[in-house]
C-alpha cells in the first residue's frame, strides 16, 4: 500500500511545475511576457512573479507569524528580464526548501501548530500551518491554469503540468 501524499511532495511537484513554466517564459520575446492581457495580474510576468511571491509570504514569513512584515523584494513591473525572475525564484525556493527539510521528523506537530495569517487588507484568519501551506500550494494551481489558457492564446503548447508527469516520488 502506498503512503498518502504529503505537503513537502506537493512543494516537490509545484517547484517543478513552476520551473517549467519559468523555462516556457523565458523561451519567449519579453513583449509578450510582459503584454498587457487583462488577467488577474495582467501579464504572465506578474502572474508568475505573484505565484513566486505567495509561497514566500506564506511559507517564509506566514507561518513564522510574520505576516505582517513581509515585504516584496520589488514590485512585479519592475522586473526587466527573465534573469531577475529566474533569481528570485531561486531564492524563494531555497527558503522553501530549507524550511521542508527542518520539519523532517516533526512534519505532524508542525503542520498542526496554529498561525494568525494576517492579510495586507488587515484581515486575519487563524489555521493550521498545514492549511496555510496547502492554500499556498492550490493559489499556484489556479495561476498555472490561467498561464495555460494565455499560452495557448499565443498558439504555444505550455509546459508538462500533470502529476505523472512531475510525480516527486517517480522522478530524481
Amino acid at each position: 500500500m502506498s503512503k498518502l501524499l504529503n505537503i513537502p511532495e506537493l512543494y516537490d511537484y509545484s517547484s517543478r511545475v513552476r520551473r517549467r513554466f519559468t523555462n516556457k517564459l523565458s523561451e519567449l520575446p519579453w513583449e509578450k511576457v510582459i503584454e498587457n492581457r487583462e488577467a488577474s495580474f495582467y501579464s504572465m510576468r506578474n502572474i508568475l512573479i505573484h505565484m513566486i511571491d505567495n509561497e514566500d509570504w506564506i511559507v517564509n514569513w506566514a507561518i513564522h507569524e510574520k505576516s505582517t512584515e513581509y515585504k516584496r523584494i520589488k514590485k512585479a513591473d519592475e522586473y526587466s528580464d527573465n534573469r531577475q525572475i529566474i533569481d528570485h525564484l531561486d531564492e524563494v525556493e531555497a527558503k522553501t526548501k530549507a524550511y521542508i527539510k527542518s520539519i523532517a521528523g516533526i512534519e505532524e506537530r508542525e503542520f498542526a501548530r496554529r498561525i494568525n495569517l494576517v492579510f495586507p487588507s488587515g484581515k486575519s484568519l487563524e489555521m493550521s500551518v498545514e492549511d496555510a501551506l496547502f492554500q499556498s500550494f492550490t493559489e499556484q494551481l489556479y495561476h498555472l491554469g490561467e498561464l495555460i489558457a494565455l499560452l495557448w492564446q499565443e498558439n504555444i503548447e505550455p509546459p508538462q503540468m500533470q502529476w505523472f508527469n512531475n510525480n516527486p516520488r517517480q522522478l530524481p
